[in-house]
């Protein structure tokens, strides 16, 4: 029974994962791609905290890499906020797709 839950789970995750990052990538008004940089970056923290406190207490080295892929949507809306060009905004998107495929792959693979 749980490992049902587990499953869907998984699939919803990956999903919101994908179908998130292609439409930030994908998309062209610039007020909507604002929101779902926004909702990205809340999405990669929110995937690498569950990886980095779902891990033992003494895996620490593993915590602290999971939070690490939390810290490069944190950087992201950095760079997102001190933009002044669309190549900057890019960058800031690149920052925030490591750290929810990072994530969601350290979560279900590594």
């Amino acid at each position: 029974m749980a490992l049902g839950w587990y499953m869907i789970m998984f699939v919803a995750m990956s999903t919101i994962s994908i179908l998130g990052l292609l439409l930030l990538f994908l998309v062209k008004s610039p007020g909507v791609k604002r929101v779902l940089f926004y909702a990205m970056a809340v999405w990669g923290m929110a995937v690498s905290a569950v990886y980095a406190t779902s891990l033992p207490s003494n895996w620490i080295a593993a915590q602290i890499s999971g939070w690490g892929l939390g810290f490069f949507s944190v950087a992201g809306i950095v760079v997102y906020i001190k933009a002044k060009n669309d190549r900057q905004r890019q960058i800031a998107g690149i920052l925030v797709a490591v750290s929810v495929v990072g994530a969601i792959l350290k979560l279900f693979v590594l």
